[in-house]
C-alpha cells in the first residue's frame, strides 16, 4: 500500500508537511491482533493532529520482548491492516527497539498515547516524554476505554489451555547438581538455576497451563549436614530464583530421611536415629508417597491434568515415573533433566497434542 513507507522516506514527508503548517502526530506501538481498541485509539489520535502517523515495532523485536510466540501476525500483516485504516494517514514499520528512537528520527509535534499511560512513571514512558519534549512536541493523551492485546489473546488462549503437571526434582534439575547443598553457610553461593530446564518451563507456560511440584529426596538431614529448616530455606530462595524467571511453585516435598539397609551399609553411627525409617515405610522416592501428599494439600488429582511429566536427572525419578503409571494408570512421561533445551521441548511436542 502507498501508505506505508520506510522510516527515511516517512522523515522527508514529516519535514515537507510541517513546512506546509501541518501538525503531525505519532502512535507507535505492536498492535498484534487489530481490535476495535486500537481503532478507537487511532480514531482518537487523528483528531489531534492533521496527520497521524503509525510506528510499528518490527518481529525482531516483538520476539525480544513478549517471546517466541510474539507477534501473532507478521510486521508486513499488521502494518497493512492499520494502512487500511481511514484515520490513519502513514504507516512505518520501526528499525528501532523502542518509540524514543523512532520520535527522535521523525519529530513529531504529538506523540500520542491511550488513557492507561498516564501518569505511569515506566523507564519507557519517560524516555518517550523526553524524546517528544527534546524535539520540540508535546505528550498527549486520548481518552479511550482501553483493551488490552495481550489480555485478550490471554484471554482466548485460556478458553482451551491444556493443563500440564511438571513434577520436578531440585538438585541437578532444576538447579545445578551440587553435593549436599546447604552444608556450607555459603550455600546461596551455590544454587545456579539449570538454564536447559528452566528455559523449558518457561516456553512451555507460554502455551499451556502448567503447574509445578517439586519432590526430593534430602538425605543431608539423616547425614546431619544440616536440618530440616535449611532445607526449607533453600527451598525458598530457589522459589525466588524461580518467581523472578515467571515460574511458580504450586507445592514443595522432600524426604530428609534413610532407609535402614542404606545406613547401615554407610555406617549407622554416621547418621541421626531419629531420620532412619524401614525400607517399607520410607517416603524417599521412587516411592509416591510425597506425591500424594502434595496432591491432599494443594486439593489437586492426577485427572485434573490433560498430561504429566516427571522431571529428574537420577535412576528414583524414572522409577517415581513407573510407580505413578502403575498407581493412578495414567499416561505419565520421564524426562531425563541432563537432556538438552532443544531434547526436552521436542518431548513436549510430541506428547502434548
Amino acid at each position: 500500500m502507498e501508505n506505508i513507507k520506510s522510516i527515511t522516506e516517512m522523515k522527508e514527508i514529516v519535514n515537507k508537511l510541517q513546512k506546509e503548517g501541518k501538525k503531525i502526530g505519532l502512535c507507535h506501538g505492536t498492535f498484534d491482533l487489530l481490535h476495535p481498541g486500537h481503532i478507537k485509539h487511532f480514531e482518537s489520535a487523528s483528531k489531534l493532529c492533521d496527520n497521524l502517523v503509525v510506528s510499528l515495532t518490527s518481529d525482531l523485536f516483538v520476539k525480544l520482548r513478549k517471546g517466541d510466540n510474539r507477534p501473532i501476525f507478521n510486521q508486513d500483516l499488521r502494518a497493512y491492516a492499520i494502512a487500511a485504516l481511514k484515520f490513519v494517514d502513514y504507516v512505518v514499520i520501526s528499525p528501532y527497539k523502542t518509540g524514543t528512537d523512532v520520535i527522535k528520527t521523525l519529530k513529531p509535534d504529538y506523540y500520542i498515547k491511550g488513557p492507561d499511560y498516564i501518569g505511569k512513571q515506566t523507564p519507557g514512558i519517560l524516555s518517550e516524554k523526553e524524546a517528544i519534549e527534546s524535539t520540540g512536541g508535546q505528550l498527549k493523551f486520548t481518552d479511550d476505554v482501553k483493551l488490552s492485546t495481550s489480555g485478550l489473546i490471554n484471554h482466548l488462549q485460556n478458553l482451551n489451555r491444556k493443563k500440564v503437571l511438571l513434577l520436578l526434582d531440585r538438585d541437578g534439575t532444576i538447579i545445578k547438581e551440587k553435593n549436599f547443598l546447604g552444608k556450607n553457610k555459603d550455600w546461596k553461593n551455590e544454587v545456579l538455576l539449570k538454564r536447559n530446564v528452566i528455559d523449558a518451563i518457561i516456553q512451555l507456560q507460554q502455551k499451556y497451563e502448567v503447574k509445578n511440584i517439586v519432590i526430593s529426596n534430602q538425605a543431608g538431614v539423616a547425614w546431619n549436614y544440616f536440618d530440616c529448616s535449611t532445607v526449607e530455606a533453600v527451598n525458598e530462595y530457589i522459589a525466588s530464583l524461580l518467581k523472578n524467571e515467571g515460574i511458580i511453585i504450586e507445592d514443595w516435598q522432600y524426604s530428609p530421611v534413610v532407609d535402614t539397609e542404606y545406613a547401615k551399609l554407610k555406617g549407622i553411627e554416621n547418621f541421626d536415629s531419629n531420620f532412619i525409617v524401614k525400607k517399607e515405610d520410607s517416603c524417599r522416592k521412587p516411592n509416591i508417597m510425597m506425591v500424594s501428599k502434595s496432591f491432599k494439600k494443594c486439593n489437586l488429582s492426577i485427572e485434573d491434568f490433560d498430561y504429566c511429566f516427571v522431571i529428574g536427572d537420577r535412576k528414583d525419578d524414572e522409577l517415581l515415573c513407573e510407580n505413578l503409571k502403575m498407581e493412578f494408570h495414567e499416561k505419565i512421561e520421564f524426562i531425563d533433566a541432563k537432556k538438552e533445551y532443544d531434547e526436552i521441548m521436542e518431548i513436549f511436542k510430541k506428547s502434548i497434542k
